[in-house]
């Protein structure tokens, strides 16, 4: 059975009995700060001018950047490593 721990009685609850919280509210984010662009120099003033800023000089905020994984060794690539790491250690 799987249990949902309730964020505001911090109660476990069995999964299908959980009935989330009524989010309905409104959320208020704070607007940027000025800040000065490292593109270009100029002054960039709220969040709007900082999208603009952004799409015009084709950059991407580092948050949105998602890692790259290396792509997982091929199967006869990861057999032939452990046949060699095995017979390192055997020969030894």
């Amino acid at each position: 059975m799987r249990y949902i721990q309730d964020p505001i009685t911090m109660e476990l609850v069995p999964a299908d009995e959980y009935q989330r919280a009524d989010t309905s509210g409104v959320f208020v984010r704070e607007d940027y700060k000025p800040y000065q662009s490292q593109v270009t120099g100029e002054m960039i003033e709220g969040r709007k001018a900082h999208r603009e800023h952004l799409r015009r000089h084709n950059l991407v905020e580092a948050a949105d950047i998602k890692p790259s994984m290396p792509p997982p060794p091929r199967r006869d690539e990861l057999r032939e490593q452990i046949a060699r790491q095995v017979y390192n250690k055997l020969r030894y």
